[in-house]
């Protein structure tokens, strides 16, 4: 079957400044596009072949029904990773047993759809071979391709992307023309966003043209000598790039031209700086992604470069271009433009610290791994799986440097051995991935290689691998008695009494297995997520059981402590549970319904693909039994493909019952009718069927107050009916801050709308005015 994308059309970026000229480009991609499978946009960094594709993407969305989708290489270092981060572009849930190529092709293969493979020099041979494997797969799908080089794949069309026009220096413009040249429209543009007063008149027309014909037209170029108007004027700032130049083209013949004007550019750019800021232009370009300010003290800073300096520092690589300022959900981060990286890591490189960097770069995200399993079954929790998503192409590097040195595989698969942070970021197959890896470079027992066997045991029962579920949970067993490691034992022992659970052999001889996990859990002060699992699983068996009093009460125990604790992942795991336990009971469907969509407000903000397929799956039983069968219809239809998608179903058995209630009400064609609709979707619009918006009087209410005492004000604010901007006004703080306060509220109360906020503060209004 088809994988599900969780969002039918993924969304392209948004433009965060204006785009220029291009016209002509535009046009014959377009024209590329009538008759071509595969076009590749060339040309050197900086160029603008991204920008370039983005908005020739966005200008031809409407001809691809299927969506369009854009897929960032740039962070992406290992090729066997490839599929996977296309599928991830997708919005593709976890995936069953197949091959990550084998599921994109069943993914695409339906679908008129643009792929965009973005900055694809460094993986050129990965992607021309999936590009060519999917193009013959899918006979509707198109892709574009950004690249310094081509693709050389079968039906590959070029379009070569060059600099912006400008002005030919032996017949110059006449005044006012000059803003029909691209390459000085762009010059002014972006100095005026940050001299709003700057325009070219007859007096500077001259300086400015000569400008844009020295840079020759390179927006990146462009770009960053008007960033230098800050502190140059014109005559300046034309004046010593002129000086520039001819020191380079004199120490560098043979190579290209438009090659020596951006290197030169960087360069100038990097000589303007301090020492501080060029140390942490070097520095930062270890990172694969983004990065925020604690991560950039304990990787970038030492007695050269101390932390109390970093903050002004990064302020002057903000103000020179060099790094670009983001907000996501009120956290403040950093990016470089890949090229401007490329260019740190060139100096990295020359200044003998990058072993020393890339270990600390290491270390760094081996601790955020530690300290987010530590602290994820706590009121933190919502803000560690936002944090643990940004930092995904860092904690794969982190992984990469560990598996590539037989001395570091220990330190990779403690990173790999964490499931929370893999199915928070819908990752469990590239775990699998790593795991693997790392366990065929050992063959001594240890604790990190019995450990590593349980957790990837435990990975292989979520995504239906029998042949692993079987074998590995064993070896883990005998490894971990051999060490007398008890926390391996514990695992291993939960991993065998979960395989036992799911039907592989006696369920109820899961409960003392069950069991005996939560006590040695207890002695072992591992985090406590996984003493939450198995009582999860647990439950779950008494439930199928029909021994609702112990089911109940291992639930409630859960429900009240994960409540105390602001944790919020098992906490919706408790609520499914009572509301299973319930409907087996066979108590009022509509109230478990409720309950379940309570659950699924929930789950929405993690990215818990079981969680969901269970919740789902128990809310169809729950709405065939209070006689609502084609919905139920629908809802079992879209949960069907969920399971597919993990490779295994769980509560096998139970749907049978509610399944023939529903054909019962309205006959097998009504029936199978709505479950074929329900299998056409994908995960979220799957959800947006089953979370019809409720008025703002049927608000439901969180369990708990999980809000900060900031959130608690934005909040009031919000219930007063202003507007972010006024907020942003009213609390002295940026509109973006505003914005991220706002999405982080909606995001922990389960919440779609503002008047949603408005009606929960009514309920929760003591004292906060």
């Amino acid at each position: 079957m088809t994988p599900q994308p969780a969002k039918p059309e993924p969304a392209l970026p948004a433009e965060v400044s204006s785009f220029v000229g291009r016209r002509e480009e535009l046009a014959v991609i377009r024209e590329l596009f009538s008759s071509a499978r595969l076009v590749t946009l060339t040309g050197i960094g900086g160029v603008g072949k991204t920008r370039l594709a983005l908005r020739a993407a966005g200008e031809m969305r409407r001809a691809f029904p299927g969506g369009v989708c854009l897929v960032e290489l740039a962070s992406l270092t290992e090729p066997d990773l490839l599929p996977q981060a296309v599928l991830d572009a997708l919005g593709v849930r976890e995936r069953p047993k197949a091959d990550a190529v084998v599921a994109l092709e069943r993914c695409v293969r339906d679908r008129r759809m643009l792929l965009v493979l973005d900055n694809c020099e460094h993986l050129v041979d990965a992607a021309a071979v999936l590009a060519g494997r999917l193009l013959r797969s899918a006979a509707d799908l198109k892709i574009l391709a950004t690249s310094r080089h081509a693709l050389r794949v079968a039906g590959e069309h070029l379009c070569p992307v060059t600099p912006l026009r400008v002005p030919d220096p032996e017949h110059p413009p006449e005044t006012g023309a000059v803003l029909d040249y691209p390459a000085i429209a762009l010059f002014q543009d972006r100095v005026t966003a940050i001299v709003p007063e700057f325009a070219i008149t007859e007096d500077n027309q001259a300086a400015v043209v000569r400008l844009c014909q020295q840079l020759e037209g390179i927006p990146l170029a462009i770009e960053l000598a008007a960033a230098r108007l800050r502190v140059l004027t014109l005559p300046e700032l034309a004046d010593r790039l002129a000086d520039r130049f001819l020191l380079l083209r004199q120490s560098a013949r043979g190579v290209p031209e438009r090659h020596q004007t951006l290197s030169a550019l960087i360069g100038w750019s990097h000589d303007l700086c301090t020492p501080a800021e060029q140390l942490l232009w070097r520095r930062a370009s270890v990172f694969a992604g983004g990065f925020a300010i604690d991560a950039l003290e304990a990787v970038c800073s030492d007695d050269a470069l101390p932390p109390p300096a970093l903050l002004d520092t990064v302020a002057g690589l903000v103000d020179k271009s060099v790094l670009v300022r983001e907000e996501h959900r009120a956290q403040v981060r950093f990016r470089m433009l890949e090229t401007i990286r490329e260019y740190g890591q060139a100096r990295l490189a020359e200044s003998g610290e990058r072993p020393a960097l890339a270990r600390r770069h290491r270390d760094w995200f081996a601790r955020l791994v530690d300290t987010a399993t530590r602290e994820w079954a706590g009121p933190r929790q919502v803000d560690w799986a936002v944090r643990l998503r940004l930092e995904h192409a860092d904690i794969r590097l982190a992984l990469e440097y560990s598996m590539a040195r037989p001395g570091e595989v220990a330190t990779g698969l403690r990173i790999a051995a964490q499931p929370w942070f893999w199915s928070a970021t819908e990752h469990l197959d590239e775990a699998r991935l790593w795991l693997d890896r790392g366990l065929a470079q050992l063959s001594e027992p240890s604790r990190e290689h019995a450990w590593a066997l349980a957790n990837r045991a435990y990975i292989a029962a979520f995504r239906g691998d029998d042949a692993a579920l079987h074998e590995m949970p064993e070896r883990a067993r005998a490894m971990a008695l051999e060490l007398r490691d008890l926390p391996a034992l514990t695992l291993a022992n939960h991993v065998i009494g979960f395989r036992r659970s799911l039907g592989h052999g006696d369920i109820r001889s899961a409960i003392p297995l069950f069991a005996e996990a939560i006590r040695q859990y207890a002695e072992t002060g591992l985090a406590a997520q996984y003493r939450d699992a198995v009582v999860v699983e647990l439950a779950t068996t008494h439930a199928l059981l029909h021994e609702f009093d112990r089911a109940k009460e291992l639930a409630d125990d859960l429900f009240a402590r994960c409540r105390a604790e602001g944790e919020r992942w098992n906490l919706s795991y408790a609520m499914w549970l009572r509301a299973l336990i319930s409907l087996l009971k066979k108590e009022n469907p509509h109230r478990v319904a409720e309950q379940l969509l309570e659950v699924l407000r929930i789950k929405r903000v993690f990215r818990d693909t079981l969680g969901l397929a269970l919740t789902l799956e128990v809310l169809a039983w729950a709405t065939a039994a209070k006689g609502e069968a084609e919905r139920a219809g629908v809802l079992l239809g879209g949960t069907d493909q969920i399971w597919r998608t993990i490779g295994s179903r769980h509560l096998r058995g139970k749907r049978a019952h509610y399944e023939a209630l529903a054909r019962a009400s309205v006959g097998d064609s009504c029936y199978e009718a709505a479950f074929s609709r329900g299998s056409e979707l994908g995960v979220d619009e799957l959800l947006r069927y089953a979370l019809p918006e409720p008025a703002a009087s049927e608000t439901p209410v969180p369990a708990a107050n999980p809000l900060t005492r900031r959130e608690r004000q934005v909040a009031v604010l919000v219930a007063e009916g202003m507007s972010n901007k006024q907020i942003a006004d009213k609390l002295v703080i940026a509109p973006r801050t505003a914005e991220g306060h706002v999405e982080k509220i909606l995001a922990k109360l389960g919440f779609t709308t503002r008047t949603q906020i408005a009606s929960w503060f009514a309920r929760h209004s003591d004292g906060d005015r």
